[in-house]
C-alpha cells in the first residue's frame, strides 16, 4: 500500500503541473511533482481534520483518485496535444556529455550510498523522537491532526509548526510504513533534481551537474539526507520556490510563475520561521512590480505565499490554543552581549571560521566561501562588462538571500531563552546551523549563473567538443 501511497503523490503532482504547463524536463518533472503532491497530501490532512473525518487508506485513496480525475478532466484539451509535443531524444554518441554523464554517476552512487543509510538507519534524532516522528505515528493512529499529544503538552517543539513535514510522516505511517524515513530521500531527491532543472536553463548540463554535485556533498546538509529532520525537506522548497521565482522574473515563462507561488505556498506549509523567506520573495516580487505594474501577479504570487500562513495560525489560536509568537522577547532591545556572540557565529557558519563547536568549513564546505567571493569577483567584473549589466546579473538572487539572511538571524536574536528552554548559543549551534541548508541552494545558484561562471564553463565547453 505503500507504494501506492507514494504513486498516488507524484500523479498528484504531475496532473497539477501539467495543468499549469505541458513542457518539462525529466528533471523538473521528478522533482516539481514529488514537492507539489505531497504538499496537497498534507493539505488533504489538514482539511479532513477541520471537517472532522478519521483519516484512513480508503478516505485518502479516495480523495486522490477524485482529484487527479478532477484536475485532468479540466485539463483534457491541453493533455491531448502532449503526443504533439513530444520528441523523441537524440541520444547519438557526438551529443552525450561525457562530463556530465561522469558526474551524474557520481550523484547516482551517492545517492544510491546516503538512501542505503537512511533507509536501514533508525530514527535517532531527539526532535525526531520527540515530536515530528511521534506527531506523524499519533496522527496516523488516531485519524486526526489535533491528536490527544495536545491534551499533555507532550506534542514538543514541531506541535505548533504547519503540518507539511509530520503530516508527510503521518501520510507514509497511514498507507503502513514501518519508518517514514523513505520521505527524507524523496526529498533529497526533488531538492537535486530541481536545482539541476533551473541551473541548467542558464548554464547547459556541465554547469549544472557540477554545482548539483556541489549542492549535494555540502557536509551537514549530506549528512541530513539519511536524518528524519525537516531542515531538508525545507530547504527543498525554499530552493525550488526561490529559483524558479528567479527565473519567473528573468524568462517570463508562464510556468515558473506558478511553480514559485505554489511552491512558496508550500515553504510557508512546512515551518513558520519560514517567513523570512516569504518576506524576502514579496520584496523581490514588489521590485519586480516596480517596473511591470502587473497587478494581478502580484496580488496572486502575494495571497498564495501569505494565505497558509494566516490559515495555519488560525487553526492553532482556534483549535489547538496556542501561539507560536509565545517563544519570543519582542521587547528585548538591543543586547550587545547576544549581538556579539551571534556574529561570531555567523563568521564562522559563512567564511569557515571556528568558534564554540562550530567549525564553518566542515560544514558548509566551500559553499559560501565560494558565494562570497564570487561576489567580489563580479564587483570587479564591472570594469570589463559595464555597471549596468554588472549589478542586473542575479541581483534578485542577493536581495533574496541578504534580505532573508537578515530576518532570519532577527528571528534568533528575538528567542526568549527561558520560553525556549535553551541558551542563544545552543540555539546556533542547533537550530541556526540547520536552518542555513536553506540559503545553500541560492549560494549555489548565484555563483553557478554569475557572468564569470558563464565565461569559465563556457571555454570548457569550447574545449570539450574541440570547437
Amino acid at each position: 500500500m505503500l507504494t501506492l501511497a507514494i504513486v498516488l503523490c507524484y500523479l498528484l503532482g504531475v496532473s497539477v503541473l501539467l495543468l499549469i504547463n505541458r513542457k518539462y524536463t525529466l528533471a523538473e518533472l521528478v522533482g516539481y511533482s514529488f514537492l507539489i503532491g505531497i504538499g496537497i497530501e498534507t493539505f488533504f490532512l489538514f482539511l479532513l481534520d477541520v471537517v472532522g473525518i478519521r483519516y484512513s487508506q480508503g478516505v485518502l485513496i479516495g480523495l486522490n483518485v477524485a482529484a487527479i480525475l478532477a484536475i485532468n478532466g479540466a485539463n483534457f484539451r491541453s493533455l491531448v496535444q502532449l503526443k504533439n509535443d513530444w520528441k523523441a531524444p537524440d541520444v547519438s554518441l557526438k551529443n552525450i556529455n561525457l562530463v556530465a554523464v561522469f558526474l551524474f554517476c557520481i550523484i547516482g552512487y551517492l545517492f544510491y550510498a546516503i538512501t542505503v543509510k537512511n533507509l536501514f538507519w533508525p530514527a535517532t534524532e531527539h526532535d525526531t523522537i520527540g515530536s515530528f516522528d511521534k506527531l506523524g505515528r499519533i496522527m496516523a493512529i488516531e485519524g486526526k491532526l489535533k491528536i490527544s499529544l495536545f491534551d499533555y503538552n507532550l506534542e514538543g517543539a514541531g506541535g505548533v509548526y504547519p503540518p507539511l513535514y509530520h503530516g508527510a510522516l503521518a501520510y507514509v505511517y497511514i498507507f503502513g510504513g514501518i519508518t517514514a524515513k523513505i520521505i527524507t530521500t524523496l526529498f533529497f531527491l526533488s531538492l537535486l533534481t530541481t536545482f539541476y532543472s533551473l541551473v541548467n536553463g542558464y548554464t547547459g548540463s556541465t554547469a549544472a551537474s557540477f554545482f548539483s554535485l556541489a549542492l549535494m556533498v555540502t557536509p551537514e546538509l549530506f549528512s541530513h539526507a539519511a536524518l528524519g529532520l525537516g531542515n531538508l525537506p525545507t530547504t527543498a522548497y525554499v530552493g525550488s520556490a526561490a529559483l524558479a521565482t528567479f527565473a519567473w522574473i528573468d524568462k517570463r515563462d508562464r510556468k515558473f510563475f506558478w511553480l514559485g507561488a505554489v511552491l512558496m505556498a508550500f515553504v510557508i506549509w512546512i515551518r513558520s520561521d519560514t517567513i523570512v523567506f516569504i518576506a524576502a520573495a514579496l520584496l523581490v516580487i514588489a521590485i519586480d512590480f516596480l517596473r511591470t505594474k502587473n497587478w494581478k501577479d502580484t496580488l496572486v504570487y502575494s495571497s498564495a505565499a501569505v494565505s497558509p500562513f494566516i490559515i495555519w495560525n488560525l487553526y492553532l489560536k482556534l483549535k489547538i490554543h496556542a501561539a507560536q509568537g509565545a517563544r519570543f522577547d519582542l521587547g528585548m532591545g538591543y543586547n550587545s552581549e547576544r549581538v556579539t556572540l551571534m556574529k561570531n557565529y555567523i563568521s564562522a557558519f559563512l567564511f569557515g571560521g571556528q568558534h564554540g563547536s562550530i567549525d564553518g568549513g566542515q560544514l558548509y564546505g566551500m559553499a559560501f566561501i565560494l558565494f562570497f567571493l564570487f561576489i567580489l569577483i563580479n564587483a570587479g567584473w564591472m570594469f570589463k562588462a559595464g555597471v549596468k549589466k554588472t549589478l542586473l546579473s542575479n541581483l534578485n538572487v542577493l536581495v533574496f538571500f541578504f534580505v532573508s539572511f537578515l530576518f532570519y538571524a532577527s528571528v534568533f536574536y528575538l528567542i526568549d531563552e527561558k520560553a525556549q528552554n535553551a541558551p542563544i548559543s545552543s540555539l546556533m549551534e542547533s537550530s541556526f546551523k540547520r536552518g542555513l541548508f536553506c540559503f545553500v541552494p541560492l549560494a549555489l545558484f548565484y555563483v553557478a549563473t554569475n557572468p564569470v561562471s558563464a565565461l569559465l564553463f563556457e571555454k570548457l565547453e569550447k574545449f570539450r567538443t574541440g570547437s
